[in-house]
């Protein structure tokens, strides 16, 4: 047992019980449940998880309550004491919220006689921000800093702010519920986040709470060692995440009319089409690429595993990042490097957390795909820089972003709590 393991097996700490709508391995959120139960199991402190909806399998070492309505994002006035039911019954010394959508959970739990600690982590931005994405349309600096408010109701109206879920509408009922979602942040012990950015943007909304937001290193995904490439192979570019307009793949498809080459490149793209339409245009952009320059191959592999990404960054030159939305973190980022690729992406949200300009990776304005162009082309052509960048950024998550400084970080948030 090492020393950090020792500290928080010292704090009292037995048990941790998370509230998070999806059980499962369905993204970050998900993977990061896993990932902290796994790292604790070794030290006797088990883990529990209440949830609404599975996707995927659920994983071993974890015990499971399902909660009916706890992934409502409307909420639901019984939510709350369902969850303290089952809080109660499985009495643990630490509940660790995750993504709520009711203030009245966390109003619950907040019971005078409570022995348990509440930390809350805020993965994203459901708590400040209605469209759940902070970015406007049409804007010079695309990221919204704006905090909840009517004005935010006005903005949607107008349509100056970018949807994640488009078919949704807001009215005043909906403004009053975030905001006391918001609120109930006053309630629990600390508040955990992902970067500076995100602790920002939470402080403009609540200046009180921010003596006790910490912003903890977030492990990255461990994966095997990198793939040694010859020297001879077509150069690859790639691009992961969700394919919807905020995370920008239509501007890495465009960036690559801007190319000019006269050698075989590949550009992968990997992941969950959640706009039909948006796809759609990407893949008439992308012949469209293809057409003007024959040496550019653009390639779909679908929805892989996590050790299938793992292998594409591996094998990878460039990942390109080019977010055009306010990234709490940018996790992308962190496991290309961690698998050593180069990185070039966007200066928006957290992304800063891993890419630093010049030492680890390429910041572009984002929303340009002419900057993109220009990065990744710097990187194609110079070996050395693209070699120097990736290993710093290697270097940076193996020595900062571990499981070992993540539970370290943990056990003097749980100690202030104390």
């Amino acid at each position: 047992m090492t020393k950090n393991q020792e500290t928080i097996a010292g704090l009292g700490v037995r048990s941790i019980l998370h509230i998070n709508e999806k059980g499962g391995k369905f993204g970050g959120t998900e993977e990061y449940i896993i990932s902290l139960a796994q790292l604790l199991m070794p030290m006797g402190i088990t883990s529990h998880l209440l949830y609404d909806g599975v996707h995927g399998t659920m994983p071993d070492g974890i015990s499971h309550t399902f909660i009916a309505g706890l992934g409502n994002r409307d909420g639901d006035a019984e939510v709350a004491d369902r969850v303290l039911d089952a809080v109660r019954e499985i009495n643990p010394d630490l509940v660790y919220v995750h993504n709520i959508f009711d203030g009245r959970v966390i109003q619950a739990l907040n019971q005078p006689d409570r022995k348990y600690l509440i930390l809350w982590y805020i993965h994203d931005h459901f708590p400040t921000c209605l469209t759940e994405l902070r970015a406007r349309r049409n804007q010079p600096d695309i990221v919204c800093y704006q905090p909840l408010s009517q004005a935010c109701l006005d903005n949607i109206a107008a349509g100056d702010c970018v949807k994640r879920h488009a078919q949704r509408n807001f009215a005043d009922g909906d403004l009053k519920a975030r905001i006391s979602l918001l609120k109930s942040l006053g309630w629990v012990d600390a508040i955990v986040v992902v970067s500076e950015f995100m602790k920002e943007i939470l402080s403009a909304n609540l200046p009180d709470i921010s003596e006790k937001t910490y912003v903890l290193p977030r492990q990255v995904r461990p994966s095997k060692k990198r793939i040694q490439r010859s020297t001879a192979a077509v150069p690859a570019i790639a691009w992961a995440g969700r394919i919807t307009w905020e995370k920008g793949l239509h501007l890495a498809i465009e960036a690559l009319c801007y190319l000019q080459v006269k050698e075989k490149i590949v550009f992968k793209i990997v992941g969950v089409v959640e706009n039909e339409s948006y796809w759609s245009d990407c893949l008439k952009l992308a012949s469209q690429v293809e057409s003007k320059n024959t040496w550019i191959s653009i390639q779909y592999l679908g929805h892989l595993s996590y050790e299938e990404v793992d292998r594409l960054y591996g094998e990878a030159d460039i990942v390109v990042v080019p977010s055009i939305w306010g990234e709490p973190l940018g996790a992308v980022a962190a496991e290309a490097l961690r698998n050593g690729a180069a990185v070039v992406a966007s200066a928006v949200g957290g992304i800063d957390t891993w890419v630093i300009p010049g030492k680890t990776g390429i910041l572009v304005k984002p929303n340009d795909a002419a900057a993109l162009s220009e990065a990744i082309a710097i990187l194609l052509y110079d070996r050395e820089l693209r070699s120097n960048l990736a290993n710093a950024g290697r270097e940076l998550i193996n020595s900062k972003f571990t499981g070992e400084e993540h539970l370290k970080a943990l056990a003097e948030v749980i100690q202030n709590c104390r």
